[in-house]
C-alpha cells in the first residue's frame, strides 16, 4: 500500500512523505512542520499530533496536514488622565497591521508615552507577529506663577511657583 503525506498551506512535511507498506505492516514517522506565522491544527484524517506513524496499514492512505495563520491580539489602555480613541482591542493575523489609536489626554493632563517607549499619541502597529498590551501614560500638567514688583515696591512669599493643574498657589 502506499501512503502519502502532504502538507497544505503554511507548513511542510518532515520524514518520507510517500512510502510504501505490505499489508499490516507499519509505516515511518512523519511530522507536520508549521512555517513562520503558522501553527499547525490537525491532519485531514482528524489526527490531531503533528507527528503521526501510521501502523497496522490495510489500504492506501492520503492525508493533508492542515495549518492556520496565527492570531495575535493588540491591546491598548490609558493610564490615568485619559483615554483612547480607535479600537482598543484588535485581532490581526501574524505580518498584519493593526489600526490606528490615540490617546488623548483628559482636561488638566498631557500625554507622556505609551509603556512600550513610542511617543507619539496616534499609533498604527504593523507587520504584528505577536500580541501586543501597551498603556498609554499622562501626566498632570503643572504650571509656573511668577509674581514681580513693579518699581516702587517689592513681593513678600514665594515669587515662583509651580503648581498642579486645579491647584492653588
Amino acid at each position: 500500500y502506499t501512503l502519502t503525506y502532504t502538507a497544505g498551506t503554511g507548513g511542510t512535511i518532515t520524514g518520507t512523505v510517500t512510502q510504501t507498506v505490505s499489508h499490516g505492516s507499519d509505516g515511518t514517522e512523519v511530522t507536520a512542520v508549521a512555517s513562520e506565522g503558522y501553527h499547525f491544527v490537525q491532519w485531514s484524517d482528524g489526527v490531531l499530533t503533528a507527528s503521526r506513524t501510521d501502523t497496522h496499514i490495510t489500504e492506501n492512505l492520503s492525508v493533508s496536514a492542515q495549518f492556520a495563520l496565527n492570531q495575535y491580539t493588540l491591546t491598548y489602555t490609558a493610564g490615568t488622565g485619559g483615554t483612547i480613541t480607535g479600537t482598543v482591542t484588535q485581532t490581526v493575523s501574524h505580518g498584519s497591521d493593526g489600526t490606528e489609536v490615540t490617546a488623548v489626554a483628559s482636561e488638566g493632563y498631557h500625554f507622556v508615552q505609551w509603556s512600550d517607549g513610542v511617543l507619539t499619541a496616534s499609533r498604527t502597529d504593523t507587520h504584528i507577529t505577536g500580541n501586543l498590551s501597551v498603556s498609554a501614560q499622562f501626566a498632570l500638567n503643572q504650571y509656573t506663577l511668577t509674581y514681580t514688583a513693579g518699581t516702587g515696591g517689592t513681593i513678600t512669599g514665594t515669587v515662583t511657583q509651580t503648581v498642579s493643574h486645579g491647584s492653588d498657589g
